[in-house]
C-alpha cells in the first residue's frame, strides 16, 4: 500500500475502483455498493469482471479491506466462476 492509499469505510469506496484479488491481480472494478445506509449495514458490492464482464455480488465477508484506491477481497481466482451473477 502506498502513502496515498488509506483504508476507507464502505460509503466511501471510490467509483469504479479495481477491485482484486487474494494474490492482488485485479479482478474487475466495482460498479456499486450492497447494503442499507441508513443502518449503515455493508451487504457486499458489485463487481463488472475483467474476465467475461458481467456483474457479480461479492459478499461483504469476502471484502477484508476498502481503501481511497481499491477494493480487495480474500476470494481465489478460481472462485470467480462460482460468484453469483448480480440482477
Amino acid at each position: 500500500m502506498d502513502d496515498e492509499e488509506r483504508e476507507v469505510a464502505w460509503l466511501a469506496m471510490p467509483d469504479k475502483a479495481p477491485v482484486m484479488d487474494e494474490a492482488g491481480e485485479e479482478i474487475g472494478r466495482a460498479e456499486g455498493l450492497l447494503g442499507d445506509t441508513e443502518d449503515d449495514i455493508f451487504h457486499g458490492i458489485v463487481v463488472r469482471l475483467a474476465r467475461g464482464g458481467h456483474k457479480v455480488e461479492v459478499r461483504a465477508d469476502r471484502i477484508p479491506k476498502i481503501t481511497s484506491r481499491r477494493v480487495y477481497t480474500d476470494l481465489a481466482a478460481d472462485e470467480l466462476e462460482r460468484l453469483p451473477e448480480y440482477r
